[in-house]
């Protein structure tokens, strides 16, 4: 893919153990829409491999990967996959993308709601934050979400993600321009 010129690589989706996925066939043409169903349903060999295959890599362009839950693990405990894949992963790839939007898992897309995404957020975020401490870097986290969501879900999710962003610190506030205000009529 690099080859073809593309500005980064995303891996995946990748889930902590291997699983088959979902049973073939699994990939489908519509060549009069020029669509391609995809009912894959996370199919991977697990992260062990994934990490042998990027140390193997001669790729140094921008790599990230998708992180999925295991088809078996509860989705009450679908954080604790994502979190053993950033443990796994922070440092060794440029960004992650959290996977809550496949179809093709059971009740996956039941993260995407309300008290759900809150507590999946705070627990990705704090995991984030103590590996940044613990690496001396910040690996951005992005979410995944389904392409046929409501307006009102699109908003509850974008409340969610604003209240879990990332802050960066002022690091300039010590040079004194930086603490001036703002000339009148200055965009902030």
């Amino acid at each position: 893919m690099a080859a073809f010129g593309f500005g980064f690589l995303e891996l995946g989706a990748v889930t902590p153990r291997p699983q088959p996925g979902n049973s073939k066939p699994r990939l489908f043409r519509l060549p009069r829409a020029e669509a391609i169903i995809n009912r894959m349903g996370f199919n991977n060999l697990g992260v062990e491999p994934l990490l042998r295959n990027l140390e193997a890599s001669r790729y140094r362009g921008i790599v990230g990967v998708n992180l999925g839950k295991n088809f078996d693990t509860p989705i009450e405990r679908a954080a604790d996959d994502y979190l053993i894949l950033l443990d796994k992963l922070y440092g060794k790839v440029s960004f992650v993308t959290v996977n809550i939007s496949s179809p093709n898992t059971k009740n996956l897309r039941a993260l995407q709601g309300g008290d759900e995404l809150d507590a999946l957020l705070a627990a990705i975020k704090a995991r984030q934050q103590r590996l940044a401490d613990h690496h001396g870097r910040y690996m951005p986290v992005a979410v995944k979400i389904a392409p046929d969501l409501d307006g009102p879900q699109i908003a509850e999710m974008a409340a969610l993600f604003r209240k879990h962003r990332h802050r960066r610190p002022d690091r300039h506030q010590h040079y004194p321009v930086a603490r001036r205000s703002r000339a009148p009529g200055a965009r902030r």
